[in-house]
């Protein structure tokens, strides 16, 4: 893009999106770059559902990271509605989780007193051992993620084969990419037409979220302009959220150096800063096999040893 497109727009949609925006913004020379997850609009469909009223009426104010975002206020027609939100959301009932990732309920304590919307990624964190304990016992029935989304992937690449498929595939409502066409669209169209409405995306920070470095990429709601976004100023992240945040922000950018730079170094303390990663010693073996499992992938991690 750096050579034959320099002016065009990159919208980011690939997984981790918030890793690879800011690996772009830090060591590439394409500043106009969007990355883009339907984790916020999922969470919005899901606030309307609740609400049982039009997505259209639906706003939340959203600050954090990719996967890591947090729904900090949420408006109908403008007027504010979190406490109707959260108190619903105590309800065993009502949660709403995306396709792939198997909700758990929370505790109605801890809903009240965070006083934001967690995304469905939160569980990981928040309920470490029971989301492992879940993944271990899919992965002996159905086996890894991983191992899923091949399988379902090749049965959906068989059906592409056929010229004449003019339906939606079921097989794509098996995992979380709803409304990513939806998100994707509404995007491009506001950077086209100048629509200046509020999405959230991943974008640089520029100070709208005071407890993340200006330069790093965040997860925020943005006024869209064609001259692309406009991340709105939330202020700083409530204490309740804002060290996690941080903490995985920090493992972001010590990933995004490693991966860019090959450093191996950089790679074994970028996934010990991860709370999901129990040690440094869990770390390394994490690091030595996926260098071995995808090498071809990886020439920058191998080549200095190998010189």
């Amino acid at each position: 893009m750096e050579e034959l497109c320099p002016d065009a727009w990159l919208i980011n949609f690939t997984n981790p999106a918030g890793m690879v925006t800011e690996a772009v913004l830090r060591y590439s020379n394409i500043n106009k770059v969007v990355g883009l997850c339907n984790v916020p609009i999922g969470m919005e469909m899901g606030v309307a559902k609740l609400l049982d009223v039009d997505h259209s009426r639906i706003r939340i104010d959203f600050a954090g990271l990719n996967h890591m975002v947090y729904g900090l206020e949420v408006y109908v027609d403008g007027i504010s509605v979190k406490d109707k939100v959260i108190s619903l959301l105590t309800d065993p009932n009502n949660s709403s989780f995306v396709k792939n990732i198997q909700g758990l309920g929370w505790e109605p304590e801890f809903i009240r007193a965070m006083d934001a919307l967690t995304c469905p990624y939160h569980m990981y964190y928040y309920k470490t051992r029971e989301m492992l304990e879940k993944d271990l016992k899919n992965a002996e029935t159905e086996g890894t993620r991983a191992e899923v989304v091949q399988r379902l992937e090749t049965e959906l690449f068989k059906l592409y084969k056929d010229p004449n498929l003019d339906i939606k595939p079921p097989q794509l409502e098996k995992r979380g990419g709803a409304y990513y066409s939806d998100a994707a669209v509404r995007l491009i169209n506001s950077i086209y037409n100048d629509k200046r409405d509020i999405q959230p995306v991943n974008t640089r920070n520029n100070g709208a979220i005071a407890s993340i470095p200006h330069e790093s990429a965040v997860e925020v709601s943005c006024v869209i302009t064609k001259d692309g976004p406009k991340p709105i100023a939330m202020g700083d992240l409530p204490v309740q959220v804002r060290g996690l945040v941080q903490q995985i922000k920090s493992f972001e950018r010590v990933a995004a150096e490693a991966a860019v730079t090959g450093d191996y170094n950089k790679a074994v303390l970028a996934l010990t800063i991860n709370p999901l990663v129990a040690s440094d010693k869990i770390a390394k073996q994490i690091v030595d096999e996926m260098l071995e499992a995808h090498k071809e992938y990886l020439p920058q991690f191998f080549t200095k040893a190998e010189a």
